[in-house]
């Protein structure tokens, strides 16, 4: 990733992880940076921060996504992210969420 908007450290959450980028009929792979952290700005806040590597996405501009999540609301996807890891070991689908 040449051109960082998102600071890779120690602390980064998840670096250079897997994503695709898809539009209605095309997608690109790339490498991408994914970071949880408490904004200064908004400390009651935990903010979920997505960069794609600018390199391999094609058929969009070079950018960082971030979405700012109550405790309640980052707790919710804790759990779901827990629950959509235990159907991936299992290989099945282990009953909740939104019926998917």
């Amino acid at each position: 990733m040449a051109i960082r908007l998102l600071d890779v450290s120690a602390h980064t959450t998840l670096d250079y992880v897997t994503g695709r980028v898809f539009g209605s009929d095309w997608s690109d792979d790339a490498a991408a940076v994914v970071d949880v952290d408490r904004p200064k700005s908004a400390p009651e806040s935990v903010r979920l921060q997505l960069e794609f590597d600018g390199e391999d996405v094609a058929n969009v501009a070079h950018h960082a996504d971030s979405i700012s999540l109550s405790p309640d609301q980052a707790r919710a996807l804790a759990a779901d992210l827990e629950r959509q890891a235990t159907n991936a070991e299992a290989e099945t689908d282990v009953p909740g969420g939104r019926g998917r």
